[in-house]
């Protein structure tokens, strides 16, 4: 359960925040447009799918959106 979580706010956050491909694809709208409003509609779609697709969401969308807030850790640590 804490999987789908973690990558329902992890697919979210990548889809609205990090690549805003709402606004790329012209998706303008809610639930696109909105980082709570989208994850809760993929948590309930990785609650309801096999668990292989939460595990393939989980492993394509958690390591990017801890890459660019890890990097920026190191980064502000060796300064």
């Amino acid at each position: 359960m804490i999987i789908t979580i973690l990558a329902a706010i992890s697919f979210a956050l990548f889809f609205v925040e990090v690549h805003q491909l709402h606004v790329k694809w012209n998706l303008n709208f809610k639930p696109f447009s909105c980082t709570s409003c989208l994850s809760a509609w993929v948590g309930l779609a990785l609650f309801i799918l096999p668990d292989i697709f939460t595990n393939i969401v989980a492993v394509l969308f958690i390591p990017g959106v801890l890459a660019p807030i890890i990097t920026k850790l190191m980064w502000n640590l060796w300064k």
